[in-house]
């Protein structure tokens, strides 16, 4: 029997990725990424410029469109094959008057065949109309979005 300890199967990214809004919906990273998933290498996803988001989560799922005065995190991460996945997490309402989320914005549940290296917070505004991921603009009016690399996943979003 062998010895376990707190490191065995660990998801980490071990590049800081750059992770960056492209023009209109495409996404950009400065470096590519590199790390494991439960332990084991993952093939690095190179770096990238102006490349379109996926238009369905991690899951295959289509994502759920914010409508004005409403935020959420999208986790960016890769699978053991060195191809982009993405998830979005729970959508929050926001006050219309400030155009601040009136819950703590939360993270999706990420799963276990995806390395993290960053994510993104979307405050569509109160200004905003329906807003999509992966087919909508970041520049679409009212949208505010904020980007974070990451070696393993916060406890919580802390680019709100």
């Amino acid at each position: 029997m062998g010895s376990q300890n707190f490191y065995n199967g660990m998801t980490l990214s071990v590049a800081k990725a750059g992770l960056a809004a492209g023009t209109t919906s495409t996404y950009t990273t400065a470096a590519a990424t590199a790390g494991f998933i439960e332990g084991v290498f993952a093939t690095a996803l190179a770096a990238q410029t102006n490349t379109a988001t996926p238009t369905t989560d991690a899951s295959g799922d289509a994502f759920t469109a914010l409508a004005a005065s409403e935020a959420c995190v999208f986790v960016f991460g890769i699978v053991a094959a060195g191809t982009i996945a993405v998830q979005q997490g729970p959508v929050v309402a926001m006050d219309a008057d400030t155009d601040e989320p009136l819950f703590n914005l939360e993270f999706p549940s990420v799963l276990d065949t995806v390395m993290p290296f960053g994510y993104a917070v979307i405050k569509n505004g109160s200004t905003g109309s329906a807003w999509t991921f992966g087919s909508s603009n970041w520049t679409a009016t009212g949208v505010v979005d904020t980007y974070s690399d990451v070696g393993s996943m916060p406890f919580r979003p802390v680019s709100v």
